[in-house]
């Protein structure tokens, strides 16, 4: 957790720096995927991808993106930036800010909101398995709430974008009633966040929930472009979790 006053600097720096392009997933019932925030036709509830994990079971109990990224534009340069080799520097410094004060402002309102408070932490690795550390992993080392639980992606696999528990192994079994905070830094298909869920809930988690900092948007799917263009700037105080005030 940050200070007041260390949060409140990154919340300004945030709105100044990137509210006029960022912009905060929208939760709202026949409008968007009630799992990924993305924009759907009004006769269902899920898009086609979270609809079909939803068969499977032990996928997250709840996921909430912190921001959209649209590929071609400012929020798309800057996810891929950031982590590119070596990093845009802006870009590093925006994603760091926003997933730190995410992190301290709302990361808690998962437990408030699941009515079972965090007790660990683990970030989706690269897969396949690639050297060095994730540059996720090394920004929220340190900042994430609870005891880390490290996750292993698997040396090659046919689909990686498949659901898959055999993708990742945790490096620990969980004791019950323990509820993850499972971070990830982009969500096309989610398939590697629930892959990841997936060998969570066989080390023995009890709750999962995943924080994404993007969900990927392509505006030309659907009425993407048209869904996109009606969102207000970016507000911080929104909390991911319920698109709206924070859990009491």
């Amino acid at each position: 957790m940050l200070d007041r006053a260390t949060e409140n600097h990154l919340r300004t720096a945030l709105v100044t720096s990137a509210g006029g392009f960022l912009r905060n997933p929208v939760r709202r019932p026949r409008t968007t995927c009630a799992v990924c925030t993305t924009p759907i036709d009004d006769r269902y509830s899920f898009c086609y991808v979270c609809k079909r994990h939803r068969l499977h079971k032990g996928t997250a109990d709840i996921v909430a993106p912190m921001i959209y990224a649209v590929p071609q534009q400012q929020s798309g340069y800057v996810m891929r930036g950031y982590k590119a080799r070596p990093p845009v520097g802006a870009h590093l410094r925006l994603v760091t800010m926003l997933t730190l004060f995410t992190l301290s402002r709302h990361g808690a309102c998962a437990g408030t909101g699941a009515g079972i408070g965090l007790t660990h932490w683990a970030a989706v690795p690269s897969l396949p398995a690639k050297p060095g550390e994730h540059p996720l992993h090394r920004i929220v080392r340190g900042s994430a709430p609870g005891t880390e639980v490290r996750l292993a992606a698997a040396p090659r696999t046919s689909d990686p974008r498949a659901l898959d528990a055999a993708h990742f192994t945790a490096d620990a079994r969980l004791p019950r009633g323990s509820h993850v905070l499972l971070l990830d830094d982009t969500w096309t298909s989610g398939g590697h966040a629930q892959s990841a869920a997936l060998s969570l809930r066989e080390a023995g988690a009890s709750t999962i929930s995943v924080l994404v900092v993007a969900r990927w948007i392509k505006p030309e799917f659907g009425n993407n472009a048209k869904f996109l263009d009606g969102l207000p700037d970016f507000d911080p105080d929104i909390c991911p979790w319920t698109g709206d005030a924070c859990p009491r």
